[in-house]
């Protein structure tokens, strides 16, 4: 397994961070997606967080250099999934065009390839029969930032086999990263089932009215010493992010916490508001300390 190549399918933050990290790793990877400008801002991504590394002391640059080549930028994914012996899927957290993208990944990938989705919602036997190689189909839920989030959710479905399952364990370990591996397919996994209760929560007392979006964080940090409270966590994942994982689990189970996320998630999102990367969420990022910003409706 030592000398087995990666793709990971997907530029943006999630991907071009697993691609990065299994560079940090030894990992020769093509990281793939159709979009030019977005692969040169993955890249460019990826020298800036290194960079810091090395700034701070916690890289050598001969080192940073050394894993910012193992990644190959391409939008060529035929020829780069011909080279390949293991894929992980990152794109858009939605359904079909993740059903495309394991579609693609199957026409193009040799026999022998796995492939696992990042998403930390779809499960993959959602994804799995686009395919025709089920057995070889699993989850492999990354943490954002995943060049500092040391877990990883390795999910088996019904479908998965044995030796999928362990081939995702030792992929994890390979890339770093501490693989939890999940027996079943289930909501939310572990992480986010766990983190999701108290996040639904936080947003029902928001809607309610009960504290605003800052006190309630103040109370997460202060009170259950968490580093960021469920607002600011939002800010950090990306409001659209969220919003999408919540809308799906809501049309899946119906939980009125996740309605209540919804609707005022997509009010911000209205008002161009998704998070830190767009520059506001619930905290405007153009001031230090961010500042908080009024909700729709609520404040």
């Amino acid at each position: 397994m030592s000398d087995e190549r990666l793709l990971v399918l997907g530029a943006g933050t999630m991907g071009s961070q697993i691609a990065q990290q299994a560079a940090l790793c030894g990992i020769e990877v093509d990281l793939v997606d159709i979009s030019a400008d977005q692969l040169g801002r993955a890249l460019e991504q990826n020298r800036r967080l290194l960079e810091s590394r090395v700034a701070r002391g916690r890289l050598e640059a001969a080192d940073a250099e050394v894993a910012l080549a193992r990644v190959t930028a391409t939008g060529d994914l035929p020829a780069a999934a011909a080279r390949c012996d293991w894929a992980i899927e990152a794109v858009l957290e939605q359904l079909e065009p993740k059903r495309r993208a394991f579609a693609e990944l199957d026409r193009h990938l040799p026999p022998h390839a796995g492939i696992a989705t990042n998403s930390s919602n779809i499960v993959s036997s959602r994804l799995a029969d686009a395919t025709g190689r089920p057995e070889l189909c699993c989850n492999m839920h990354f943490f954002h930032p995943v060049l500092v989030m040391d877990v990883c959710e390795v999910v088996r479905g019904p479908h998965t086999a044995d030796s999928t399952a362990h081939r995702a364990v030792e992929w994890s370990r390979r890339m770093g990263r501490a693989p939890v591996l999940i027996e079943r397919e289930i909501d939310g996994f572990v992480v986010n089932r766990i983190l999701g209760a108290a996040s639904r929560e936080a947003f029902t007392l928001l809607a309610g009215g009960v504290a605003t979006a800052a006190d309630i964080d103040a109370a997460a940090r202060l009170g259950l010493n968490w580093r960021m409270g469920p607002f600011q966590l939002a800010d950090f994942s990306g409001l659209d992010t969220v919003h999408d994982v919540r809308r799906d689990r809501y049309e899946s189970s119906g939980t009125p916490g996740d309605l209540a996320t919804v609707d005022v998630l997509a009010q911000l999102i209205a008002e161009g508001r998704r998070g830190r990367k767009s520059g506001r969420g619930f905290y405007d990022y153009s001031t230090d300390p961010p500042t908080p910003l009024p909700v729709p409706g609520i404040d």
